[in-house]
């Protein structure tokens, strides 16, 4: 009887049938690991990316400097490498995500950026009390002032004494002190409500001369609240590589308040429409603002006050997050008052001033202002103080 063996039990057999398996795993072991890389293999990789990130940023401010673009708002922060903590035991190491091509190019040139809370620095807080930036919507800004200023004029005259006329001159020393609350209310799409109502006071002496000698002398005083004002702000265009802010503005100022008191002119008292347009141009840490503007009076009874053009321009310097100091140059022109449609001769007035002025942050949203103006014309205040207390509320309305 003849017996076969079990071709499983036979040793030569099964090596004969593993020695292709084993030669094809040891074929595919390498193809396996050129699929999948090893991790010195991606950063290798992730260096090299940025090497040619960083040649790119290089050539591209190259090119910006050779074309006389200045990156106004690039501003990409550089902050000196900190030592690396060593690791405590037991603790893994924290890993960043390597930053993006976007933030490693930073904002495209002519962007404005605005760093969180730069809304809340001295220098933007002047900027919005002057008129050149708007503030965002829901915001509320309650600003009380007090301003006082002095004129002094004086004018030939005849002056009798003991019935006897002699040539001598009048001196009418003027002073006059404003209390105002002002409040401004950000608007959606780029606009701000802004309304005023005045408090005046004003104090004029006579005096009536002959040569050196006073002959005579009287005193009068009168207040009370003056003209309403409601106006409208918005921004036309934003500040580009060339091109500034502008803001445009119009405002109505009522004919409710008092005009006249014991005798003393008050000033106001007609229905005045006013618009301006308002450029400011920022190259930190100065700011450049300028603003032209247009007054139309509206008649009243046979009165209708003369028309009013007017301009400045002025400068803004940062010192400080919280201080910021001015220098502002005004004038103004107004056309003759009609009477009944005529032009009354004289009557026209040509008001100019040099104002210099700080400002600084005394608590989060509270700023202190400060100015000292001086007249250039005769007809202008010889010299006036003025100070506000602007209070920005934190929480938006809506």
């Amino acid at each position: 009887m003849k017996i076969e063996s079990n071709p499983i039990m036979n040793p030569r057999r099964c090596f004969m049938r593993l020695v292709p398996a084993v030669f094809m795993l040891t074929l595919m072991i390498p193809i396996a690991h050129a699929q999948v890389p090893s991790v010195e293999q991606l950063q290798r990789k992730l260096q090299l990316r940025d090497r040619v990130i960083d040649e790119l940023l290089t050539r591209v401010e190259a090119l910006e400097r050779r074309a006389g673009v200045r990156r106004s708002a690039r501003n990409v922060a550089k902050t000196p490498d900190k030592p690396v903590r060593a690791n405590r035991p037991g603790k893994p190491g924290k890993k960043t995500a390597p930053k993006s091509l976007a933030d490693r190019l930073g904002p495209a040139p002519g962007t404005i950026v605005v760093e969180e809370g730069a809304d809340e620095r001295a220098l933007e807080r002047s900027l919005t009390r002057a008129g050149g930036l708007l503030l965002p919507p829901g915001i509320l800004e309650i600003e009380p002032s007090f301003s006082y200023a002095r004129q002094e004029d004086t004018a030939p005259s005849f002056v009798t004494v003991s019935g006897v006329t002699f040539l001598g001159q009048t001196e009418s020393n003027s002073v006059r002190q404003t209390a105002d609350l002002a409040l401004r209310l950000g608007l959606p799409w780029d606009s701000q409500l802004e309304v005023g109502l005045p408090f005046r006071r004003r104090d004029v002496e006579t005096v009536s001369n002959v040569g050196f000698t006073p002959t005579g002398s009287s005193s009068s005083s009168g207040m009370g609240p003056g003209d309403l004002r409601v106006g409208l702000a918005k921004t036309l265009l934003r500040e580009g590589l060339w091109r500034p802010d502008l803001v445009a503005r119009v405002a109505w100022d009522t004919d409710i308040g008092r005009t006249t008191d014991n005798g003393v002119s008050l000033g106001g008292g007609f229905h005045e429409l006013r618009g301006s347009l308002t450029a400011i141009k920022r190259q930190d840490p100065i700011a450049f603002i300028g603003t032209m503007s247009y007054q139309h009076s509206f008649e009243k009874g046979n009165l209708q006050a003369g028309s009013v053009i007017g301009a400045n321009f002025g400068g803004y310097l940062a010192l400080s997050p919280e201080t910021s100091v001015r220098l502002v140059l005004s004038g103004a022109y107004q056309n003759e008052t009609e009477v009944s449609g005529v032009d009354f001769r004289g009557s026209d007035r040509t008001l100019g001033s040099f104002v210099v002025g700080g400002s600084t942050l005394l608590a989060p949203g509270t700023l202190l202002n400060l100015s000292l103006g001086i007249g250039l014309t005769d007809d202008s205040d010889d010299f006036s103080i003025s100070m506000s207390l602007p209070i920005r509320l934190g929480r938006p309305l809506f």
